[in-house]
């Protein structure tokens, strides 16, 4: 992403004045005020989003090992990315990883 962003000079002006605008943009105009249906509707989204992701990824016991096939998560998590070890106990759950592995393996 860095090179396809910063890799030629007119790109990386180009990148850079579209990241100044938009903080400029985001710091110096005033917000809108958000409209009370919409944010009782995020509400809803986001309690729906977080009921589903614990259900699938802390409550089902199948998920690590489904993870753990898909992802290069055992090779990650053997390499030295941090100055902790990647995992805190030896049993087999999400708790368990440490953010590093856990971060790249599904980025």
């Amino acid at each position: 992403m860095i090179r396809f962003k910063f890799g030629l000079p007119g790109l990386a002006l180009l990148s850079m004045e579209i990241y100044a605008c938009a903080t400029l943009e985001a710091t110096l105009l005033p917000k809108p005020k958000p409209k009370d249906d919409w944010r009782e509707e995020m509400n809803k989204l986001a309690d729906r989003a977080h009921r589903t992701y614990n259900l699938i990824v802390r409550e089902n016991p199948d998920f690590v090992p489904y993870f753990r096939t898909i992802t290069p998560l055992n090779a990650l998590s053997q390499l030295p990315l941090g100055s902790r070890p990647a995992k805190r106990k030896q049993d087999d759950s999400i708790e368990t990883l440490r953010a590093i592995p856990w971060i790249f393996a599904w980025t």
